[in-house]
């Protein structure tokens, strides 16, 4: 009979399950625990591998001046991940004195879906995000695959140090228990956030009353029509009214919303908006003809409301001038009206349209590019300068600069593009976004008061700032739950009431007008509800500067930061004063990981008093 030394490994573990008694419930119980903790440990080295062995491939190409990116070579990206992945992976299993053939099958675990999603890729079945997230869901199943195939490895304890293993083991539960809390609620909170940012208006009667009693303002034949499209699903706030406002104020254009059909659609933030014309209203209106200008903000993706209105676009307002805003330039993109001409967007956004739409020359650090019968603008307020080139060119620069004075634009760069800081996605900027995402977005709430005459701009600056970083939810309210006409004439069905004030966290009151002659029952409402209110534009300047600097003194700064990055907004002359590290923001989580931990540890010191009674 061969001694415990002279036998393989695997030998030996099975040897070790006999002679500990493993065939016996609470050996299996303990096998299976070791199971569990080897697929954690083998996780977690993974996700080391990827961090660390990633980052350091990534700064060395950096270095070289290689352009590594998911938008320029997705699949040496998507292949880098699984061979860091399954370095590390490797390195630790090799300390845990695994041998050579389990080595190379979980490593194979981790390649074989890099390498499979990639013909999906090249013939352009799956774009690269997918792939990459289909790349990593695969490799967990295929990882406990293989640790079944070998579980008496799997399950029992291994070589390497002991001790080591063991602190290593604890300080992965503690870690998990820590994450696993504040994960949990801030997965729950951005879920219920983003499925509130484009949530569709209510059947009601008051919307329905909205829509019949909404009249466009008279049409002039002398004067060029300029529309702002909005999709079935909804637009951007900013996109669809700085453009608006610009071009109303100058008095020298019919200016309309239009849509497929004419009912409520969304704004983003919960701002609902009557279209003043379905395409065939407009189509009669003028005769069959193009409008001289359509402006194409962002849209929510939605298949069939992207279909009309690139179909419309492709078919009817490519006759004329096109303005493209924001990300609005992808729908330009899908109705192939972009293909082989210079453009630009966002530039959070631009990675992923070079990737999806390489036929454009997308262009960076510029407000827009004007390219003779299409116009794209940079991010959200790029749209003023655009729309300003557009009064340039139809009307002349003198009406343009004093649509720039009326708005309170004081950018305005008469005859060109004014170019923008390359901006790109920091560190910070990623750490304040997901802490407002996950953990104050779900459970604050601002309330916008909606009053006659209101500014479209004033109305967006409440608005956007908040939904563009996702730091908190805002709901429309009017005195009477009755809907709205702004300064130039759009129609707009807020969602509650003045009753509502209870349910918010603070109401903010836009408008120059309302400012200098404040509503008593709007101040009745927040005396009730024992909320704050502030009527947000009682000075002069542009709308978004007052809304930047109250989200700085309620919030915090870096998030206002944020904000007016995303907004492609200076922010270094409007002296924002508040907190300037997010103090209680930043606690959540961990006042979360802690309960999570401790919670953790009080089961388990439960489980172990339970079997102590039981053996006793």
């Amino acid at each position: 009979m061969q001694s415990t030394e002279q036998l393989t490994h695997t030998e030996q573990l099975t040897h070790q399950e006999h002679t500990t008694g493993f065939g016996h419930h609470t050996g299996r119980r303990r096998r299976w625990g070791h199971f569990v903790l080897h697929y954690l440990e083998m996780v977690a080295a993974m996700v080391v591998g990827m961090f660390v062995l990633g980052g350091v491939l990534r700064a060395v190409l950096a270095a070289m001046g290689v352009d590594y990116s998911m938008a320029r070579a997705p699949e040496l990206v998507i292949l880098e991940m699984g061979f860091t992945m399954a370095l590390g992976m490797a390195a630790w299993m090799r300390y845990r004195r695994h041998g050579w053939a389990s080595i190379l099958e979980m490593s194979a675990a981790m390649l074989v879906p890099a390498v499979a999603v990639l013909p999906p890729v090249w013939l352009d079945v799956l774009d690269s995000g997918t792939a990459m997230a289909l790349e990593h869901v695969t490799m967990f199943p295929l990882m406990l695959a293989v640790m079944l195939r070998r579980r008496d490895e799997y399950a029992a304890a291994h070589g390497g140090s002991r001790r080591v293993v063991r602190m290593l083991g604890r300080g992965l539960f503690v870690l998990l228990a820590f994450l696993l809390v504040p994960a949990a609620v801030a997965t729950a909170g951005s879920i219920g956030y983003e499925r509130s940012r484009y949530t569709q208006p209510e059947a009601t009667t008051t919307a329905a009353a909205a829509v019949a009693a909404a009249r466009p303002l008279a049409h002039d034949a002398s004067k060029p029509t300029a529309v702002v499209v909005v999709g079935s699903s909804g637009a951007n706030i900013a996109d669809t009214l700085v453009p608006y406002e610009v071009l109303a104020t100058t008095g020298a254009f019919n200016v309309y919303t239009v849509a497929a059909e004419r009912r409520p659609v969304p704004l983003l933030g919960g701002l609902d908006l009557v279209p003043d014309l379905s395409f065939a209203q407009l189509d009669q209106q003028l005769g069959g003809s193009a409008p001289d200008v359509t402006i194409v903000p962002d849209m929510p993706d939605s298949e069939s409301s992207d279909a009309a209105v690139t179909a419309w676009l492709r078919d009817t307002a490519s006759d004329g001038l096109l303005l493209s805003v924001c990300t609005g330039a992808r729908l330009l993109a899908e109705a192939g009206l972009l293909d082989g001409r210079d453009a630009t967007s966002h530039w959070f956004r631009l990675d992923e349209l070079q990737q999806n739409h390489p036929e454009v020359n997308w262009q960076r650090g510029i407000r827009y590019i004007d390219d003779g019968d299409v116009i794209s603008t940079g991010g959200l307020l790029s749209s003023v300068d655009g729309a300003l080139r557009v009064v340039e060119r139809l009307v002349d620069a003198d009406a343009a600069a004093a649509a720039a004075r009326a708005v309170g634009w004081e950018s305005y760069s008469p005859g060109n593009a004014a170019t923008l800081p390359r901006s790109q996605l920091a560190p910070a900027d990623a750490i304040t976004h997901l802490l407002n995402l996950g953990f104050r977005a779900n459970v604050t709430t601002v309330g916008v008061v909606l009053t006659e005459g209101v500014g479209e701009i004033e109305l967006a600056s409440a608005f956007a700032p908040y939904a563009e970083v996702k730091s908190a939810r805002t709901l429309a309210i009017a005195a009477h739950g009755d809907s709205v006409r702004s300064r130039h004439g759009l129609t707009f069905v807020p969602r509650a009431d003045l009753a509502a004030a209870s349910r918010v966290d603070r109401l903010l009151v836009p408008g120059a007008g309302i400012a200098a002659s404040p509503a008593p029952d709007v101040a009745a409402a927040a005396r009730r509800a024992d909320v704050p209110m502030q009527y947000l534009h009682q000075q002069s300047g542009f709308a978004f500067d007052a809304t930047l600097r109250d989200m700085a003194r309620t919030m915090d700064v870096p998030t206002a930061r944020w904000s007016a990055k995303i907004l492609e907004y200076r922010t270094a002359e409007l002296g924002m004063s508040g907190s300037g590290v997010p103090w209680m923001l930043g606690l959540s989580p961990l006042l979360f990981g802690l309960a999570g931990l401790a919670a953790a540890l009080g089961t388990v010191r439960l489980a172990r008093c339970r079997t102590r009674t039981r053996r006793s």
